[in-house]
């Protein structure tokens, strides 16, 4: 059971033209700045079940990753840049563009405190994902204190190299650096006579 979200932070994804991938530093959002207010991850693919004799025999899930809801306090110039790809003016402020652009991509990372264990935070990561521009919502006040909070939907989809979607591990400390986990190793059956082999498996969201 998680209490409440304590931080919320990103770092950019930069991808080589061999397939390596690799992060920058972790961003953590400042709380007065652009703290978390929500998340929600909607999981993206089908589930086929085939039957045969009255029984599921065959339960299959393609997982194509999330579609995560994000609302944050408010969008600070780092999630223009980093985000959207926006630029920075010389005169202060953020350029936006029109046209056509591949989207920047990045980990998405999100700390909550939990009751599990003996850790302090639960950590989500999302390790490669893409942002679509928040919706643009202001209104007047009419004496009354009613803040309007930008909700940012962010696809969260499988590595190309490793096909991991999300890792959930648990610290007291936020991470300074984005952690891929290793598999691990799992040990097989073997006939009588015979060691048992250790395979190690991808995980895969």
């Amino acid at each position: 059971m998680n209490k409440t979200i304590r931080k919320v932070g990103y770092a950019t994804l930069t991808e080589s033209s061999t397939g390596e991938i690799t992060y920058g530093k972790p961003v953590w959002f400042k709380s007065d700045k652009a703290g978390g207010r929500s998340i929600g991850a909607e999981p993206i693919g089908d589930s086929n079940t085939i039957y045969a004799d009255g029984l599921p025999i065959i339960v299959a899930s393609a997982n194509g990753g999330y579609t995560i809801s994000l609302e944050l306090i408010s969008a600070v110039d780092d999630i223009e840049k980093d985000w959207f790809g926006n630029d920075e003016a010389t005169e202060g402020g953020i350029i936006e563009k029109g046209g056509i652009k591949v989207m920047p991509r990045f980990a998405l990372l999100a700390a909550k405190e939990t009751y599990k264990g003996d850790k302090l935070y639960e950590i989500d990561t999302y390790f490669d994902c893409v942002a679509a521009r928040a919706s643009r919502n202001d209104k007047t006040s009419e004496g009354n204190f009613d803040p309007q909070f930008p909700t940012f939907t962010v696809t969260a989809k499988p590595r190309p190299d490793n096909d991991f979607v999300r890792y959930t591990s648990y610290a007291d400390t936020l991470p300074d650096s984005v952690v891929v986990p290793t598999v691990k190793a799992t040990k097989s059956a073997a006939p009588a006579g015979q060691a048992s082999s250790d395979n190690t498996k991808a995980v895969k969201g």
